[in-house]
Order: structure tokens, then C-alpha cells, then sequence
């Protein structure tokens, strides 16, 4: 695939890869380099695609797994303050995803109190519209896991909420 086609194909899935690189990472800053790092590696991979009609499932899987990585390689760091306190550092604009996303402070919260896997799967269904398929691309399950693990993040949701949370606002399944 050339690079211009190259990057005809990924354009249009440019909104939908920032996003999620906020989603995981949480913060703008650290966004911007993870979702730079992920165009960059698809870009070296760009021959390995073997169906451009999977590009987004393709560029998203490619992003959590690199996101993964990185997790795995860092080390929490603590601030300590006088008097011996300390506290992580902040990894979130909270306010700033809120009007971003439209999203309510207490729905942010109860999505961020979820597992990883179950937020992520919840976020690319409910928020994204991604369908059952392209989540088990991108997660590298099998669609009966997400499936699973949006029942489980549903079932919280609406536990912390007191309210219940719609099965899905678009996409396909």
C-alpha cells in the first residue's frame, strides 16, 4: 500500500483513534503521543493489513496493544508532599473530557471504576459504535467474551448509577 493511500484509508478514522488514546490513557498530552506512536507503527505495518475494509479495527487493536505494552513497562510514581502524603499523579482533565465527550461527571466515574477490559469494550460499543465484531478485533477475544464483558460492565453501570444503562446506542453487532 502506498502512503497516500495509506493515509486515505486511516483519515477517516483519525477521531475515533484520538479518542480512544484519551480513553486509555487519560490524559491529552499522553494521548497525542500514543495515538502518534500507533499511526507511525500502522504506517511501518501498513503491507501487513490484509483487508482495508478492517482498517478501524485494525488501527484500534494496534493502539490498545501498544497502549498495553507501555503499561506494563511503567512504574506508578508517587508525589510526596510535606507531612509524609502523597498521591498519584493526576492522569486525567476530567472537566475537559466531560464537555469533550458529553458525558456526565457520574457516568466518567462509573465507567473509570470499571476493569480495563470492561470499559474499554462498554466505551468502543456505547460511545464509539463499534459492533460486537470489531471490539473482539480490537480486544483479540472472541466475540462471546465481549459480549460477556459488556453484560458485566452494564450490570455496574447500572448498579452505581441506580439506573439502567442502555444495551447499545449504535453500531452493528
Amino acid at each position: 500500500m502506498s502512503p497516500e493511500e495509506f493515509a486515505e484509508r486511516v483519515e477517516p478514522h483519525l477521531g475515533i483513534l484520538h479518542r480512544l488514546a484519551r480513553r486509555l490513557t487519560r490524559s491529552r498530552a499522553d494521548a497525542e503521543d500514543l495515538a502518534q506512536e500507533g499511526l507511525l507503527r500502522a504506517f511501518e505495518r501498513r503491507n501487513s493489513l490484509r483487508d482495508p475494509k478492517k482498517i478501524r479495527s485494525w488501527l484500534l487493536a494496534l493502539l490498545r496493544n501498544l497502549h498495553l505494552n507501555r503499561v506494563r513497562d511503567e512504574r506508578p510514581q508517587l508525589v510526596m508532599l510535606s507531612g509524609g502524603a502523597s498521591f498519584a499523579h493526576p492522569t486525567a482533565d476530567l472537566e475537559e473530557e466531560i464537555q469533550s465527550r458529553a458525558l456526565s461527571d457520574e457516568v466518567l466515574l462509573a465507567l473509570r471504576a470499571l476493569p480495563e477490559e470492561q470499559a474499554t469494550a462498554l466505551w468502543l460499543r456505547a460511545v464509539e459504535g463499534l459492533s460486537y465484531q470489531e471490539i473482539a478485533e480490537v480486544m483479540g477475544t472472541p466475540v462471546g467474551t465481549v459480549r460477556s464483558r459488556l453484560a458485566r460492565a452494564r450490570e455496574a453501570m447500572s448498579a452505581r448509577l441506580g439506573k439502567e444503562v442502555p444495551a447499545a446506542s449504535g453500531g452493528r453487532r
